[in-house]
């Protein structure tokens, strides 16, 4: 009976000889050899050879010949593709995610009904496979490995991805930078083209006949002859000629450099010849200049992190990669990280044709605009990069809604809260009947934030806080009936320590806890009752804290002011608290509780005004000198 190994080597020979249209031919010795070894997976000869064509039919090409730099350069693409969803899938096993079976064999039942459908019947499908010497469960088994192997890199790389938008940040400066660093980058032209495409390794005797056809059209120009008219005649660009030749508005990164170095070397409304490796080009140029900066900010910071995104997922990769025991063509391969792709300044993005960019606006039946055009490769495909997971603040640049160390904030901060413990239900005895007439209060907070590092500062406040009105109504042993109603404010300075957490490009999570001291502010009791008026003023100082948490979402683009929604736990409580009467009592408050000299409760404990409770207020912060974008 064959082995596990014996049976995928066959099955591979099977896909690649029969499974796929337009597979290469392959020996049979060619489908054998292991090519590939990645700790407990393989990759066979004749898979690495499959995979290799696939890239050049996916784009219409012919396979190079092995041994060509074309060649090469897709086998190490092959190759670092299987090793990354080898060394994926192995992450996943240890992360233990689960995939279910019912996802597998979904995928596997429809790949093998697309195989089957390479065959003129079932019967020749069997037929492939027994002349290979494999049973349908062994391809099936193969296959089942396979895509497990492929879902599980998927799902474990998404997972990584889903977590990069927070992980690296590319600061206002870093912006600022590239732009300052890349002038002509963002120099923009309107032109319109008419095409006359040279194909590769043309002969000199055709490129020749194609350079006087496109003279013969710009003499036809310059003499008066409509461009829209001729473009629509005579160029081979399809999606521009349809529009009379007009690609809209490119930067100059957009563009192929040769492309480019002509369009922007003809004068406004100039008209004229630019050749490049795809062929010759009239150029009419109706307008160049340079955007500001404000209109590419956004564009230069999604670019860079992109970057950045891909240089962290890229060390992340390499980090599995170093512990995994990989062997190419019968030798151990060394563990080489990869070059980081992010370096300041960064390079600028991949270029593009004209014909490409006039593609690009075709598909989205909008006119190119400048600030919208697509980054396209030399095959018209879309640049993407790798993407990238990480930690902290890259490259040592600093999240933009952190403040540079040093730095100063002035916060204005609303409170309103809602206190525990209503004062008057110990003053007076169990018996009497105590009313909260509205259980809250209000406050105001001044501060000034001092940033001691990026994610660190103190913050130095100045409070005011009152509680509303408090009443009782009491009748005493002589039938007569009184109110009483206890009112209090209190006042003082804190200090508290902040943890900023940024959440994403615009908003912090702010942890902070501090304390201070506070004095009675405005605190008094007055007491009506048959022709009687009395009034009592109090006073007490002592230490408060609080501690909470606050979300800040930031207003502007330079992240200069910002919103605060705040929670907070109070603790402050006035004990003891001492009366001064302004009124003659004449015996009608109650005996020995405001006229001692620190007011006492119906059981002779102090009596105390206690401001602890919950606290939400919601608040503006202004960054002082954090400079704007």
């Amino acid at each position: 009976m064959r082995n596990k190994w014996s049976a995928a080597l066959w099955a591979a020979a099977f896909l690649a000889l029969f499974g796929r249209a337009g597979a290469v031919e392959t020996s049979a010795k060619t489908v054998d050899e292991i090519a590939l070894v990645v700790d407990q997976d393989a990759m066979t000869r004749g898979e690495m050879e499959e995979a290799i064509a696939d890239i050049f039919v996916a784009q219409g090409l012919k396979p190079p010949t092995p041994g060509s730099s074309e060649y090469e350069e897709a086998r190490k693409e092959v190759v670092e593709s299987f090793i990354r969803e080898v060394l994926l899938a192995e992450e996943a096993d240890r992360q233990k995610l689960e995939i279910s079976d019912g996802e597998v064999d979904h995928q596997l039942d429809q790949q093998l009904d697309a195989m089957k459908k390479r065959f003129a019947s079932d019967s020749d499908f069997d037929q492939g496979l027994k002349k290979e010497g494999i049973s349908e469960d062994d391809l099936r088994s193969y296959l089942r490995d396979q895509l497990l192997r492929r879902i599980k890199a998927q799902r474990v790389l998404q997972m990584k991805q889903h977590d990069l938008p927070g992980s690296v940040f590319v600061s206002d400066q870093e912006v600022k930078g590239y732009f300052s660093q890349h002038p002509k980058d963002y120099e923009e032209a309107r032109f319109s083209i008419i095409l006359f495409r040279i194909p590769p390794k043309s002969k000199p005797s055709y490129v020749a006949e194609v350079e006087k056809q496109a003279n013969g059209v710009l003499a036809n120009l310059k003499g008066g002859a409509d461009f829209t008219a001729q473009a629509k005649k005579y160029s081979e660009d399809p999606s521009s000629a349809q529009n009379g030749g007009d690609v809209g508005t490119h930067y100059r990164l957009d563009l192929d450099p040769e492309l480019a170095k002509g369009v922007f070397a003809l004068p406004e409304h100039g008209l004229g010849i630019v050749k490049t490796p795809d062929g010759v080009y009239i150029v009419k140029l109706e307008h160049k200049g340079t955007a500001d900066y404000d209109t590419v900010a956004p564009d230069i910071k999604s670019h860079l992190l992109k970057q950045k995104q891909d240089d962290a997922l890229n060390q992340w990769l390499d980090g599995l990669k170093k512990n995994a025991y990989i062997v190419e063509g019968g030798k151990v391969v060394a563990y080489q990280g990869s070059a980081p792709e992010f370096q300041p300044p960064p390079p600028a993005p991949a270029a593009a044709t004209a014909a490409n960019a006039a593609q690009t606006q075709t598909a989205t039946s909008e006119p190119a605009t400048a600030s919208g055009a697509q980054t396209l490769s030399s095959n018209n495909v879309p640049v993407t990069t790798a993407a990238d997971a990480g930690g902290g603040s890259a490259g040592g640049t600093l999240y933009p809604t952190l403040p540079e160390g040093g730095g100063l904030a002035l916060d204005i901060m609303a409170q309103g809260f809602s206190y525990q413990h209503q004062d008057l239900s110990d003053f007076y005895s169990p018996g009497v009947n105590t009313s909260q007439d509205f259980p809250f209060g209000a406050g105001f907070h001044l501060g000034l934030d001092v940033a001691l590092d990026p994610t660190l500062q103190l913050d130095f406040n100045a409070e005011a806080l009152r509680k509303f009105t408090e009443t009782v109504n009491f009748s005493p042993s002589n039938g007569s009936s009184y109110s009483d109603q206890w009112g209090a404010g209190a006042w003082g300075g804190n200090v508290q320590a902040e943890l900023l957490i940024p959440l994403d490009e615009s908003t912090n999570f702010i942890i902070h806890a501090g304390g201070g001291y506070y004095f009675l502010l405005g605190a008094s009791v007055t007491e009506t009752g048959a022709s009687v008026t009395e009034n009592a003023n109090l006073s007490g100082s002592n230490f408060g804290g609080d501690a909470g948490g606050s979300i800040e979402f930031f207003l502007d683009e330079g992240k200069t002011a910002s919103l605060d929604l705040d929670v907070t736990y109070r603790y402050l409580k006035f004990q003891p608290v001492t009366p001064k009467l302004t009124v003659d009592s004449n015996g009608n408050l109650p005996p020995n509780q405001l006229s001692s000299s620190n007011a006492l409760n119906s059981d002779g404990s102090p009596a105390e005004i206690d401001f602890s409770g919950v606290q939400v207020g919601i608040g503006i912060r202004f960054y002082i000198d954090k400079e704007g974008s």
